[in-house]
């Protein structure tokens, strides 16, 4: 295969070449590029108005991709889905903090009859500590969006 240098390129390379170069330098003219150096850094255009993908990442709900139509979500949909931060508990079935602490004197109360329900017992308790930690984070984190949100 013999060597291409550029003396050998086809004339319609140069061509394409310069029709790109021209419009590139339409597209500059037409957004005023040139004129940007002139605006200061220190200019600002505020807009308060949020975008619908602004509240997409505050509400936690992440689109894939650009939808072409949106409709009323089903009427089950928020027991179907929520936001982590929607709640204060990682594993609402457990109810209020008085359901959960209930559900640990009913573990303390058990007897165990053998070395391994002890063990099982002591893994539950570390279970039912760790999820305590869990949603008090959980509301911290809430709380900093909140504060976010107000400031």
């Amino acid at each position: 295969m013999p060597a291409v240098t550029i003396d050998k390129f086809d004339i319609g390379i140069y061509i394409q070449y310069a029709r790109r170069t021209e419009l590139i330098e339409q597209v500059r003219q037409q957004y005023h590029m040139p004129e940007a150096q002139g605006v200061p850094a220190q200019a600002l255009i505020v807009d308060i108005y949020p975008k619908l993908s602004e509240l997409d990442l505050l509400m936690g709900v992440a689109t894939i991709h650009a939808p072409w139509a949106y409709f009323f979500p089903p009427k089950r949909y928020p027991a179907q889905r929520r936001s982590p931060f929607a709640f204060h508990r990682i594993i609402p079935i457990f109810g209020s903090a008085e359901g959960q602490k209930e559900e640990e004197e009913k573990l303390d109360s058990i007897e165990c009859g053998s070395p391994e329900e002890e063990s099982e017992k002591t893994t539950l308790k570390g279970c039912f500590q760790q999820i305590e930690k869990i949603n008090e984070l959980i509301r911290y984190i809430g709380g900093r969006i909140g504060q976010f949100l107000q400031g």
